[in-house]
């Protein structure tokens, strides 16, 4: 076998002979100015196909009296563009994220491809396909210069077998990168003006709206109007989510819905009608664009929900103080689960099916119980009565009022705003406006969760008759009720066996008003 620098020599001559090259088939979808996230623009050569790429490299090759025996496919990959990396000690590196690319530079210096057939050296269509990043030009120059393995364009753009190849393809890349920098920069202004203007984004239309962004969907409007009451209610997404699927309601791509999809949705600013925009990295509720005196911007679409309704949902879905994961899920199935106090260990019975749709509470084992249990049909037809007496002659807010503090909130934000333009005019004035900036974000971050805390208060159900809204509510609304009307409910043991529960085993503390 030749050694590795006369396989250089061979491949700047144009013979391939007896050599295995793999191709890197790369496709950019790019936005163009014009039409939004919808559209696709290609970069690099005339060649906008996966197939016509493959087809020329491998054409390339076995006219050249070599033998191609793999594709490395990098669909819907930017080659300039860096995402944010976070490191072990909390930082962060900004850097173009090419997996395909950099395990493609990894066989090519082990001499294998991912099915194990011998590999000599990589094809691209140009040097675009290639990269337009100088971190990974360095490193595909380091896989030529120092283990001697050629990559090649089929253009003739692009020349790392030479030294002096190599220094014209930094100046080609430097300038092919400065195209990228100019490109992405019209692409901003263009977003940023549309933003301005309130014009809705391209690419599938939202939940609620019609295919032209701007008309809304009665039916699915009304889909979201429902869930907001319901979240307001006490109900759980979770719980709203698996009754639509079990309805066979889907999304707009026709999918089930799960939990992320509904969170996102519900707090999308648009449902509000506010104008979508900022930085994927931010929390969605907070990807609005403002004016200069801090109020949003309102886009092109009617809203779904009033202010106040969404900023409790927002609140309920993604405060600051909303509960994380989903360690209850479970215990929520039944209406007293974790509420119940055992009078044996002080220990909290949870409940757990029985044949015949019966159910039990107990005091687990597993959890550092005692054993303790009882019938859990029993024990919630009997503290249901008790509810339903003591809520005969009570009245149930209706409508929850707005939270108090929003004007003095929205004064907050617009004397911020008015800050910051006042630095955007004269930033030698930073060192006066910038503590006074700070002030104001520490104030509005407090009444921010002021509002969550407003919200989650009074996210409980709203009717004027629970007698007869009870068996209409979800198990989490009962639960809330349960928990608020009573300190204490205690599972006393059994004194003997039997088939019926003894009511006497239940001692409750009532709340105090």
């Amino acid at each position: 076998m030749q050694s590795q620098p006369n396989i250089i020599e061979r491949v700047h001559r144009g013979d391939l002979t007896g050599l295995n090259f793999a191709g890197l088939v790369r496709l950019s979808f790019e936005t163009r100015p014009d039409h939004e996230v919808s559209s696709i623009a290609m970069s690099g050569g005339d060649i906008n196909n996966r197939d016509e790429q493959e087809e020329h490299c491998q054409q390339y090759v076995t006219g050249r009296s070599g033998e191609y025996v793999y594709t490395y496919d990098e669909p819907h990959t930017s080659a300039w563009k860096k995402k944010r990396v976070k490191q072990p000690d909390g930082s962060y590196l900004y850097r173009v994220i090419r997996p395909v690319f950099e395990g493609a530079l990894k066989d090519l210096k082990n001499g294998f491809t991912p099915d194990g057939k011998r590999l000599d050296g990589l094809v691209v269509y140009d040097i675009d396909r290639l990269t337009r990043d100088h971190r990974h030009l360095e490193d595909a120059i380091e896989v030529v210069q120092y283990h001697h393995r050629p990559i090649l364009d089929i253009r003739g753009s692009l020349d790392l077998l030479t030294d002096n190849g190599r220094s014209a393809a930094r100046y080609v890349l430097n300038a092919r990168a400065s195209s990228s920098t100019d490109t992405s920069r019209r692409l901003r202004d263009s977003h940023k003006s549309r933003a301005t203007r309130g014009i809705p984004v391209g690419g599938n239309r939202a939940f609620g709206w019609a295919e032209d962004k701007r008309t809304i969907v009665p039916r699915e409007a009304w889909q979201i109007r429902a869930a907001a009451r319901l979240l307001l209610a006490g109900v759980k997404a979770s719980t709203i989510i698996r009754k639509w699927n079990k309805a066979g309601k889907r999304t707009t791509k026709g999918n089930p819905w799960s939990r992320r999809t509904f969170v996102l949705m519900m707090t999308s600013p648009r449902i509000v009608g506010y104008r979508v925009y900022g930085p994927m990295d931010q929390p969605h509720h907070t990807r609005y664009l403002t004016d200069d005196k801090g109020n949003p911007v309102k886009g092109q679409y009617d809203a779904i929900l009033d202010e106040h309704t969404w900023h409790s949902v927002v609140a309920l879905l993604a405060g600051p103080d909303r509960p994380e994961g989903h360690h209850d899920i479970g215990k929520l199935k039944y209406m007293l689960s974790g509420i119940m106090r055992c009078a044996n260990c002080g220990g909290k019975p949870t409940g757990g099916a029985q044949p015949n749709n019966r159910f039990t509470y107990q005091c687990k084992y597993n959890d550092g119980g005692c054993g303790n249990c009882g019938s859990g049909n029993a024990i919630d037809a009997i503290v249901t009565k008790l509810i339903l007496a003591c809520l005969k002659e009570r009245h149930i807010e209706v409508e929850t009022q707005p939270w108090p503090k929003a004007e003095e909130l929205a004064t907050l934000n617009a004397a911020k705003a008015g800050l910051l333009a006042q630095f955007k005019e004269n930033s030698d004035m930073g060192p006066h406006i910038w503590p006074e900036v700070r002030k104001k974000e520490v104030a509005i971050a407090m009444l921010v969760k002021e509002r969550a805390a407003y919200a989650k208060k009074n996210a409980k159900p709203k009717s004027t008759n629970m007698a007869e809204a009870w068996p209409t509510l979800e198990v989490e609304q009962q639960r809330a009720i349960a928990a608020e009307m009573f300190e204490a409910i205690i599972l006393m043991p059994a004194t003997k066996a039997s088939n019926r529960f003894n009511p006497e085993r239940l001692q409750v503390v009532w709340r105090q008003e």
